[in-house]
């Protein structure tokens, strides 16, 4: 039996049908019949352990921050919202509180939050991608929390149905926030809501940026032409703003909401009639339209005296990881939302697929376990995954914490005990004679010589030496499905002539040498700098890399006769020209943490960078294998193809319409140009 009101199928961005508050661990999990665990979610994540204390989930869920609200929220939109929360946003769980208040009354606690002023500053752009914000939405992991939109396809099938129930609605952001605010909201989450569940999603500015533009359906490229701002607040005097105040107050808003002269004393919880679980609660109390359902469980759950049950599935279904992850046979992405993670095709599910969570405090070490809850990028180790984790940085040390003592993950470093043979595990790492890790896992800068696997050189750093011993015992089963092979299939070693064939001394080996051993497993291609230098002969050569001066999206075009071009795919412009040796491609191919290259050249010109707003829109080659880059600027399309004749650079703008694109050129270059109706050669020489 179902305890709420049927919920639509959508695959837009949900509107879900009932009033009800809508929390997502309950909605998955425990909306089919009242429970202690459905009572628990829904008492941390409707707030009331806010006002009456007492929750049993390890994060607290408050408010989102009221500051500066009057410069990223429409007005009129927050006065909706505060009369009827769900009319606003399906399935809020912002309690109606206002239904009480007169208009002049609504207006004050208005002037009251329009005072509440920080100055803060929002990011501006010169374009925005909508159509690659929407890859980015789908990829990044948006649709593992809100439902996807129906203009993507996932590349692994599915998503021709989303249950609603299981997705976290989104408001008319369009009415509620301008472009600006809502690319601000989107890199940095936590600023604006300090314990909402909203992740830190890794995103350069500009991919927020692209992101907000598709959220916010633009239709062009110019944020200017679509984004509009937020309608001024109108001015308030000091009088209206004391009694918004006192009316915050008396509203107890600060019990949610960081606002001064906070209260932090606990409200006792009231029963009977006119509470918040009645029929018919008092007009002095929050109140929500809670199912059936929802009442019975959150009444299970104050009868139970707050004993904890199931403590890291109520907080993990709570702030929704299962969205992503599994954990002891429990969540991970749903039939509808599997197809959406994308990653290394050749790893299987795990090359797209987050990890599980199946004793992950016993798995991680304390420090690595609390940077990757904080989202830092360096304790990414799957770069070929999409989907890659995002960070919780206001509760992340709480987090990691409690992870590690209900997994009990500490004490457990106790092995490897004794000497260890490091010569032994080098050579077991390897492929001469080992058990051939490096076939598949990258060792620090040196590529696997298969499928990309993480990186082994510094799983000391990330794991419990205990954890290891045991994973390599059994792979599978700590990752069903896993490619990773059992190369000690029940405890016997697959190797007899290295320490005697006793799996316990190889294994330990094998996390000597990570942990303390010096240069790399055995089995490694000699492949050095200077190997691999690109020499253009019959046509020219297109390599792309991060090149210093031309950006992290450079186009490397080295012509046959010694003539290159970098193209900065970033900005849309030409960036330098050198004349000599091209390139060596060995840090692009082969370092996995490339740092920014440089031509293998010192005559290099460097052509002069303006502020425009020209996007780059790719680029084809002609027959003689010349690129053709094609640009758009305000709108306008045109293209520059470049060659090489004789020691000569050309370069061709073609355009249809309109005035002549403007152009910078390098300094210490003869340039002569020639116009010819919508096209201009410019042909550069050296003197």
């Amino acid at each position: 039996m179902r305890w709420t009101s049927v919920i639509a199928i959508s695959t837009v961005l949900p509107n879900i049908l009932s009033a009800e508050p809508h929390v997502v661990g309950y909605e998955r999990f425990h909306a089919s019949e009242p429970s202690f665990a459905g009572g628990a979610i829904l008492y941390s994540e409707l707030g009331c352990a806010n006002c009456h204390g007492g929750s049993v989930v390890a994060t607290e869920r408050k408010g989102p921050s009221l500051e500066d609200i009057s410069n990223r929220v429409d007005r009129d939109w927050v006065k909706a919202f505060l009369k009827d929360p769900d009319s606003m946003r399906a399935g809020s769980t912002m309690p109606k509180l206002v239904d009480e208040l007169s208009g002049d009354e609504i207006d004050a606690l208005l002037a009251f939050l329009a005072g509440l002023k920080t100055g803060a500053k929002y990011p501006t752009a010169r374009h925005a991608n909508a159509e690659g914000g929407s890859a980015l939405f789908h990829e990044k992991g948006c649709v593992g929390c809100h439902a996807p939109t129906s203009d993507f396809k996932p590349p692994h099938g599915g998503g021709e149905a989303v249950v609603s129930s299981l997705a976290v609605s989104l408001p008319d952001l369009q009415a509620k926030t301008h472009f600006k605010a809502l690319a601000a909201f989107l890199m940095s989450p936590s600023d604006f809501r300090p314990d909402g569940r909203m992740p830190h999603v890794p995103l350069e500015q500009q991919e927020a940026m692209d992101i907000a533009a598709h959220l916010l359906d633009f239709q062009s490229s110019n944020p200017r032409d679509d984004a509009k701002p937020c309608a001024p607040w109108p001015k308030t005097t000091t009088a209206e703003i004391a009694r918004g105040q006192e009316l915050a107050r008396q509203l107890k808003c600060a019990k949610c909401h960081e606002l001064p002269d906070e209260d932090s004393n606990s409200i006792k919880i009231a029963g009977g009639a006119g509470g918040c679980l009645s029929d018919n609660p008092a007009k002095s109390v929050p109140r929500y339209d809670l199912s059936l359902g929802q009442r019975e469980s959150l009444k299970i759950f104050l009868a139970s005296g707050g004993m904890v049950e199931e403590s890291a599935h109520l907080t993990l279904a709570a702030m929704n990881c299962y969205a992503c992850h599994e954990r002891d046979g429990v969540g991970g992405p749903t039939p509808e939302t599997n197809g959406y993670f994308v990653g290394e095709e050749s790893l299987g599910d795990s090359g797209r697929l987050p990890p599980p969570l199946t004793g992950i405090g016993r798995k991680l070490q304390d420090d690595w376990l609390k940077g990757v809850l904080e989202g830092d990028v360096e304790k990414h180790v799957r770069p070929y995954l999409k989907t890659q984790m995002p960070g919780y940085p206001n509760q992340a040390e709480k987090l990691a914490k409690w992870l590690v003592e209900t997994d009990q993950g500490s004490g457990l470093a106790d092995w490897p005990t004794g000497e260890v043979d490091l010569e032994a595990g080098r050579k077991l790492l390897g492929t001469h004679g080992g058990v051939n890790c490096i076939t598949c896992h990258n060792w620090d800068e040196k590529r696997s010589l298969g499928i990309p696997a993480l990186d082994i050189s510094s799983l000391d750093e990330r794991l419990r030496p205990e954890w290891f011993h045991q994973y390599l015992l059994n792979p599978a089963s700590y990752r069903p499905g896993t490619l990773m092979p059992p190369l000690w299939p029940g405890g016997q070693s697959t190797v007899p002539d290295v320490l005697g064939g006793d799996a316990e001394k190889q294994i330990a080996a094998i996390w000597g040498f990570i942990a303390n051993g010096e240069g790399e497993p055995e089995g490694f291609p000699d492949f050095r700098p200077g190997q691999f230098e690109l020499i253009p002969e019959d046509r020219p050569i297109i390599q792309r890399t991060f090149l210093d001066g031309s950006g992290t999206k450079a186009v490397l075009v080295g012509f046959p006769g010694g003539i290159n071009l970098a193209f900065d795919g970033l900005k849309g412009r030409p960036a330098m020209i050198w004349r000599g040796r091209f390139f060596d491609a060995y840090d692009t191919w082969f370092v996995r943490k490339i740092e920014f290259q440089h031509p293998v050249s010192d005559d290099v010109f460097r052509f002069e960078e303006t502020e425009s707003e020209t996007r780059f829109r790719g680029y084809r080659v002609d027959a003689a294998g010349n690129p053709v880059f094609m640009l758009e600027r305000k709108g306008r399309a045109y293209e520059e193809a470049y060659s090489v004749a004789d020691g000569i650079l050309y370069r061709k703008v073609t355009w249809e319409e309109g005035d002549e694109p403007s152009t910078t050129h390098p300094e210490n270059v003869e340039v002569d140009r020639v116009v010819d109706n919508h096209l201009v050669n410019f042909v550069y020489s050296w003197k």
